[in-house]
């Protein structure tokens, strides 16, 4: 009996095995429809819809060909199953300008704008790659009527722009990260991050690097150990995002047109000196932007920078910015000095400070302005530090965030944009390919006709270099009108009247209030012209304030002593006469005397 039993379990067996491929047939995959309804985005939903519908009816259409005796007939037949190619842009003799409507025309692309490109390099943690703010669309070249300055922005820079090349054979990897980017729907939500998630991370002796095609981004790293993985979407209100957009957005930055390497330096003081370090070294980076800071157990006590490196950088034609800082316990109460930390410190780096909006704020914020006064100081400049509108916290692809981004970590991308803006509509203006930095040249070509406002403006020997530009977007600021803010955010309104020397630590030469009033606003174009108008004589220079030289070559001349000396400085040794004592100021008088490196206390 144990036999026949035996062998009804394997016919059983057998049978089971069998009906196996049937049940899964009854199990089959959902279809593409099936799939496509699921899409929580309406958009992205009915998108999904057609192309499901455009597969089907092509694989119809080949099914059908297929069934065509004759091999040519045949052939041609399923030539003509095959999906459409992309529609041509429109071409037309004018194109939108930046913040256009959706849909409006654009001009025909025509590569060339890499001659003359402008990059920044950002140092921060967490980026937004779907808000249209880096959407290459978006970017005005992309979008402007001129032939010939178009970007190729879904090639990898290493084929296009000047310089990348060599740093890119530098690189263990440069791999593109392949994102769904919505340049249709102004309400579109943003993407699935998964592909932003998990990536290696660099160090000084690996580069593991990731380009975004489709956005301005030309390139990413994350710096760590090596072993860990890193994102680099860290949600739509990260630090990055902020800063990011208030630098090189297309809706929301100071310089729209320029490109953008983004950095995230790590965990450590070590990973984020080995970070910018590296950028520090690449001649095809214009600008780096930098919105934090080391220290000890007291803040912004820090010595850990190659201020060699630095100094290097800035003497090749390259502009290294970081914020002032936002006080010791970050909430502009207690002011941090700047001058003791090997980032913020040197007098090679363009520091600055961060003040209250001013009128006509994207948020009305109420307030005209001023300097914190427990912002870090000393500073060179000041921009906006609280109620800023970008793409920090967004909610869709286009909008402005529901909440402004703030502090001197807003203050110094603004700042960093407008220096950068500046450079590119320098390289513009000179004709012929014009993307240069050596020996402290950052523009090159044709020679411009100086305007009669200023017949010797920088630009009429056809160069322009570092120092020239750092000087007139130094003297292109103003003080705000409201003096100085006290008791923190909550002191901005009103604000305290002028104080002097104050000023000169918070504001530095000034404040440029950028684009506080919202992504449609043109008020902010008026403080590049007090940049760029001299620059080609369009314009005469701004009368400075009283007091303003003397004080900064005293700022110069402390810096110097305690991080090294510098030829472009306010204060040059051995040529610099230092002011003196004068009670009428008495900070910068005390300074002099007593900054580390200089002379010795007066008895």
């Amino acid at each position: 009996m144990r036999f026949p039993a035996l062998l009804l379990l394997l016919v059983l067996a057998l049978g089971a095995t069998a009906a196996g491929p049937a049940d899964a047939a009854k199990r089959k995959a959902p279809t593409c429809e099936a799939k496509a309804k699921r899409i929580k985005g309406e958009t992205k939903r009915a998108a999904a819809l057609r192309r499901c519908a455009a597969t089907r009816k092509r694989r119809a259409c080949k099914a059908k060909a297929k069934r065509i005796a004759n091999r040519a007939k045949r052939a041609k037949a399923l030539k003509k199953c095959r999906a459409p190619k992309p529609a041509p842009r429109p071409v037309t003799p004018t194109g939108p300008a930046v913040g256009a409507p959706v849909g409006a025309p654009v001009a025909p692309r025509v590569e060339g704008g890499a001659d003359e490109a402008t990059v920044v390099a950002v140092l921060d943690g967490g980026i937004n790659p779907y808000h249209w703010d880096f959407l290459g669309a978006k970017l005005p070249q992309n979008q402007d009527a001129v032939a010939g300055n178009d970007i190729p922005l879904d090639r990898p820079a290493n084929e296009w722009l000047p310089g990348f090349a060599e740093s890119a054979a530098g690189f263990s990897s440069f791999s593109p990260i392949g994102l769904e980017l919505d340049g249709i729907d102004p309400d579109a939500g943003f993407g699935d991050p998964a592909a932003l998630q998990g990536l290696k991370t660099s160090t000084a002796q690996r580069r593991e690097a990731y380009w975004l095609p489709g956005t301005k981004i030309i390139g990413a790293m994350l710096f760590g150990d090596g072993e860990q993985k890193k994102d680099l979407w860290q949600g739509a209100d990260a630090h990055g995002v902020g800063t990011t957009s208030s630098v090189a957005g297309n809706l929301h930055g100071t310089c729209p047109e320029c490109l953008l390497f983004f950095i995230d330096y790590g965990n450590t003081a070590e990973e984020a000196e080995a970070a910018i370090e590296w950028a520090e070294a690449q001649p095809w980076i214009d600008v780096i932007s930098n919105s934090y800071g080391h220290g000890g157990l007291v803040p912004k006590f820090y010595a850990g920078s190659n201020v060699d490196a630095q100094r290097r950088a800035t003497e090749r034609g390259q502009e290294i910015v970081f914020s002032g800082g936002n006080g010791v316990e970050n909430g502009y109460v207690v002011s941090n000095p700047t001058a003791f930390s090997s980032q913020k410190g040197p007098d090679w780096i363009l520091t600055v400070g961060a003040a209250a909006p001013g009128e006509d704020n994207h948020y009305e914020a109420d307030s005209t302005g001023g300097a914190y006064s427990g912002a870090g100081k000393p500073v060179d400049l000041a921009g906006v530090g609280s109620d800023y509108p970008n793409a920090y916290s967004a909610a869709t692809v286009s909008s402005v965030g529901s909440s402004g981004f703030g502090g001197s970590s807003n203050a110094a991308p603004t700042v960093a944009g407008l220096y950068a803006r500046s450079l590119h509509l320098a390289r513009t203006a000179l004709g012929g390919p014009s993307k240069v930095q050596a020996g402290g040249v950052i523009a090159q070509g044709t020679p411009v006709a100086c305007g009669s406002a200023r017949p010797d403006c920088e630009l009429g020997d056809g160069r322009l270099t570092e120092p020239e530009l750092r000087t007139r977007v130094l003297h292109g600021a103003v003080n705000s009108k409201g003096g100085t803010a006290f008791l923190g955010q909550l002191g901005q309104n009103p604000t305290a009247p002028r104080i002097g020397e104050e000023e000169l630590m918070g504001e530095g030469h000034g404040t440029y209030f950028a684009r506080q009033s919202g992504p449609k606003s043109t008020a902010w174009l008026a403080e590049l012209e007090r940049i760029v108008g001299p620059m080609s004589g369009g314009a005469p220079v701004l009368e400075r304030p009283a007091g303003e030289a003397d004080w900064f070559v005293v700022d110069s001349y402390c810096k110097q002593q305690m991080w090294g000396a510098w030829t472009e400085g306010y204060f040059v040794d051995g040529v610099t006469q230092l002011p003196g004592p004068d009670p009428a100021w008495p900070f910068r008088s005390a300074h002099e005397q007593t900054c580390l490196g200089g002379p010795t206390p007066l008895g």
